[in-house]
């Protein structure tokens, strides 16, 4: 089988077992059996358990700043930009669960080595962000502010409604069906040129 192939059933597995059963429950050999793997061939690719938590967290990011870049590429407004990122973010619940429960999970790690370096991949998302808005500021489509600082408000505001959004109950549903365009309009109207 094809290396590649092999070590991205790996993450696959993990990412669904760290979702569903949070970093210290998953064991590396209940990955290896999720994977259709053996254990030998997790740790061919992969150290630790750490590792695979790792690889599935800059896999969610990677794939989230792709969405923002491109929405960046085509040239839209910055409000339209921010509109569609959210959108994103809440039609990732729908399709990527898992994907939201694990980086809600991912905000706190126990271990201060994971802690730190999951935080090393937080801190290169808000930098990609930030970059985003100080280009917005020096275009004149967003209002002077710190942007980095501005990033991790933003990242918050999101993160705090669809870690909520995730329960199985009515306040979820409400917020599944508001959250985007309200949380949309909320970053706009702090962001909007005066």
């Amino acid at each position: 089988m094809n290396t590649a192939v092999l070590a991205e059933r790996i993450v696959e597995a993990g990412k669904r077992l760290f979702a569903e059963q949070g970093f210290h429950a998953t064991g590396m050999r209940a990955i290896a059996r999720a994977a259709g793997v053996s254990i030998g061939a997790i740790y061919h690719y992969f150290a630790s358990k750490d590792e695979i938590f790792l690889a599935v967290l800059r896999q969610e990011y990677e794939r989230r700043l792709q969405e923002a870049r491109a929405l960046w590429e085509q040239g839209l407004p910055a409000s339209e930009i921010i509109r569609r990122v959210v959108e994103l973010h809440f039609a990732t619940l729908a399709g990527h669960k898992e994907s939201v429960q694990l980086l809600s999970r991912a905000w706190a790690p126990e271990t201060p080595a994971l802690r730190a370096q999951v935080q090393a991949l937080r801190e290169e998302y808000a930098a990609y962000i930030a970059k985003f808005l100080e280009e917005g500021m020096e275009a004149g489509q967003i209002r002077r502010s710190h942007p980095l600082l501005t990033a991790y408000a933003l990242l918050g505001l999101v993160e705090a409604v669809t870690g909520r959004a995730l329960a199985e109950d009515e306040v979820a549903r409400e917020l599944l069906e508001v959250g985007p365009t309200e949380l949309a309009d909320m970053a706009w109207r702090a962001l909007r040129p005066k």
